[in-house]
């Protein structure tokens, strides 16, 4: 398998979290991606697209060894997670617990789409940034956080793909403010645990477990060219009986 993703290792990643947990960490090429690059408009940004096999262009994209291609997170994670050779799986069998895991996954990662709003909003001169986004953004992002709390605060039976996409909205936001020069109007210096000990709590377990530290804060070790990511894009097209 091949999985296409940013290699910023700053922030947890819920699929390498996920494709750990499975089990499927050896079974996989690691493609470092850049689609930002292709806003260049360089021939180094249009050699970094992985357009042909996801036409958003986006990351993360996972292709198989037959040639199909899954993209989405939420999807590449189901899918990991159905392939994965642990006996405990993220997803819970169908019923209360399943729904419980699965609706954190997408609170989590709504936290963090909306995040990504916030700083890209940020790095618009003061003068031309939108008051209203961030006052439209802040409060989900609160009471989404307090909901997490709460869900902490009751306790987790295991860990399953709600905490892995927990893990990556968390782990986002702190990145925001030690690493971004975006500038909020709102809550320039935002601390997610304020008034949350449960979900601090949490969070320090988590960042213990082997399908964390596989990769968080450590710096991507391989080849991160556009000829590598080309190289694996062909091959995958060639698994399709296509040609780029």
């Amino acid at each position: 398998m091949k999985l296409f993703y940013s290699p910023f290792h700053t922030f947890i990643h819920k699929v390498l979290v996920t494709a750990h947990e499975a089990g499927l960490w050896d079974q996989i090429t690691f493609v470092p991606t850049y689609p930002y690059k292709n806003l260049q408009g360089e021939d180094q940004g249009e050699r970094y697209s992985i357009a042909e096999l996801n036409p958003l262009d986006k990351v993360p994209t996972l292709a198989l060894d037959d040639g199909q291609v899954v993209y989405g997170s939420q999807a590449i994670v189901e899918c990991l997670d159905s392939l994965g050779k642990s006996e405990s799986r993220l997803y819970p069998p169908e019923g209360p617990e399943r729904w419980d895991a699965i609706t954190r996954l997408a609170l989590g990662d709504t936290i963090f789409e909306t995040t990504v709003v916030l700083v890209m909003e940020g790095w618009q001169p003061e003068a031309e940034q939108r008051i209203g986004v961030f006052e439209w953004i802040w409060p989900k992002i609160i009471r989404g956080l307090d909901r997490l709390e709460s869900s902490c605060a009751k306790g987790f039976k295991r860990f399953d793909i709600g905490q892995a996409s927990m893990l990556h909205a968390i782990s986002y936001m702190d990145f925001r403010t030690r690493f971004y020069d975006a500038k909020d109007p709102l809550y320039p210096d935002f601390d997610c645990f304020e008034n949350r000990p449960n979900l601090q709590s949490w969070w320090k377990e988590a960042l213990e477990r082997p399908s964390v530290k596989a990769h968080y804060q450590r710096p991507f070790e391989g080849d991160d060219s556009a000829e590598f990511l080309r190289k694996n894009v062909e091959e995958v097209l060639a698994a399709q009986g296509r040609q780029g």
